[in-house]
C-alpha cells in the first residue's frame, strides 16, 4: 500500500501510536486524549494530500526550506504550534512531537510493507518533506508568537512608562526649588510620587503576567477563603475617588464566599471598571451587581455607551499584536496596547470562573464573571 493512501487508512493506529511515543517525552499529564492529539490528523491529511500531487525540483527545493507557499488561512501545523504555546510546551517539545510522528508512520508502515520498492522510497520522500514543511511552519509560528510577546512588552515599557516616570522626575525636581517647599505643595508632589510609581509597579506587574501566559505559563493564584463584598466596596471607593464627576453603582447580595486569590480578584475588578470608565457613556452610570446563583459567584459590570461590535466579541478576551487600534470597548487601563482584558480573562481562567460579555444598542454593554463558591443560592433583588 502506497504511503499515503496507509497514513489515511490507518489514522486512529498511527494517532494511537503517537500518542503512546509524545505522552512519554512530553508535558501531556493534564491533557485529554484529544487534546493531546490537537491538529494532528489535520497535519497528517494535509502531508498524505501533498504527496499525491506532482511538484517540480524547485517546489521541492523551496519544500525543504520551509518555504512553500501557504494560503490567507493559517495551516494546521501553524494553528498547532499557537495552542502548544498557550498549554505550555515549549519549542524542543514541539519539534520532539514531530520527531514522534514520523517515528510513529514510518514504523507502521515499514511493518505493513517489509518490501518496498522505489515507488515507496520516492513516497517516503515526499512524506519526509511535508512533514519538514509542517515542522518548518510550526517552528516560524512559535517563534513570531514568542517575539510578539517580547516586542509587545517592549513597546509597553516604551509609551506607557513614559507618562509615569515623567511625573516622578518633574515633581521631584519642583521639590529641589526653595520656594516650592511649604507644607501643601511638598504634601502634594509627594503624592505624585508615590501614585506614579504605583502605577509603574502594577504596569510591570501586569506585564509580568502577560508575557508568562503568552509564553504558556500558567497565571499564578493562590487560592484561600474570601469574602468578596469588601473588595467589591474598596474598588467603588478608590475609582469614585479617582473619578469625582463619575457614578458607580454597587448592588451586591449577601456576604459570598470563595476561594480565591484577592490581589487577582481585585485585579480583574480594576480592569473591568477601568473599562467601563474608559468606554462607558460619562452621562450614565456604571452599575456594579453581585449575586449568588447556582453554586456561583455572578458579578456584573455594566456601561452604556458606544457599543462592542458583534465581531469583536468572541475575541474580546483574547490578544493579538495586531488588535492595537482603539476598539470600542475592548481596551483597557493600558490604552490603546489594551491587555487588562486578556488578564482579566486569564485570573478568571485560573479561578476556574467563566467570563463572557454582552454589548447591544439597546442594553449597554455588560461583562459577567461568574466563580464557583458553596453557598446557599438566592438573587439580588
Amino acid at each position: 500500500m502506497r504511503l499515503s493512501e496507509f497514513i489515511l487508512s490507518n489514522m486512529n493506529e498511527i494517532l494511537a501510536e503517537w500518542e503512546s511515543f509524545a505522552g512519554a517525552i512530553l508535558p501531556a499529564a493534564d491533557l485529554d486524549k484529544l487534546a493531546l492529539r490537537d491538529h494532528a490528523p489535520e497535519i497528517l491529511k494535509a502531508i498524505a494530500l501533498d504527496m499525491e500531487t506532482a511538484q517540480t525540483h524547485l517546489e521541492q527545493a523551496e519544500k525543504s526550506k520551509g518555504l512553500a507557499p501557504t494560503g490567507d488561512r493559517d495551516t494546521a501545523a501553524e494553528t498547532h504550534s499557537t495552542q502548544r504555546l498557550r498549554t505550555g510546551f515549549n519549542q524542543v517539545q514541539v519539534v520532539s512531537e514531530y520527531r514522534a510522528l514520523r517515528a510513529s508512520v514510518i514504523r507502521l508502515w515499514l511493518a505493513s510493507s517489509p518490501q518496498p520498492d522505489a515507488s515507496d522510497l520516492y513516497q517516503l520522500t515526499r512524506f519526509n518533506e511535508g512533514l519538514d514543511q509542517a515542522l518548518g511552519e510550526s517552528t516560524m509560528r512559535f517563534m513570531q508568537e514568542v517575539e510578539a510577546a517580547r516586542d509587545f512588552a517592549l513597546a509597553v515599557l516604551a509609551h506607557d512608562l513614559r507618562n509615569p516616570l515623567n511625573a516622578v522626575i518633574t515633581s521631584a525636581e519642583c521639590l529641589k526649588i526653595a520656594k516650592a517647599r511649604d507644607d501643601e505643595t511638598i504634601t502634594t508632589l509627594s503624592s505624585i510620587i508615590v501614585d506614579s510609581g504605583m502605577q509603574m509597579s502594577k504596569l510591570i506587574d501586569t506585564l509580568l503576567d502577560f508575557t508568562g501566559t503568552r509564553l504558556g505559563r500558567s497565571l499564578s493564584v493562590k487560592r484561600e477563603p474570601m469574602c468578596l463584598r469588601p473588595i467589591l466596596e474598596s474598588t467603588v471607593a478608590s475609582f469614585s475617588a479617582a473619578h469625582p464627576n463619575r457614578t458607580i453603582e454597587l448592588n451586591c447580595d449577601g456576604e459570598a464566599q470563595c476561594a480565591g486569590d484577592e490581589v487577582r480578584i481585585r485585579q480583574m475588578l480594576s480592569n473591568l471598571v477601568a473599562n467601563a470608565i474608559q468606554h462607558g457613556a460619562e452621562t450614565s452610570p456604571i452599575v456594579i451587581t453581585s449575586w449568588i446563583a447556582s453554586g456561583e459567584i455572578v458579578i456584573q459590570v455594566h456601561n452604556d455607551g458606544p457599543i462592542i461590535a458583534a465581531s469583536k466579541i468572541p475575541t474580546t478576551f483574547e490578544f493579538s499584536p495586531q488588535r492595537r487600534t482603539k476598539n470600542a470597548g475592548v481596551t483597557t487601563e493600558l490604552g490603546h496596547l489594551g491587555i487588562g482584558l486578556y488578564i482579566t480573562g486569564k485570573i478568571v481562567e485560573a479561578h476556574a470562573g467563566k467570563i463572557s460579555v454582552t454589548s447591544t444598542a439597546q442594553e449597554g454593554t455588560t461583562f459577567e464573571v461568574r466563580l464557583p463558591c458553596a453557598v446557599t443560592e438566592h438573587h439580588a433583588a
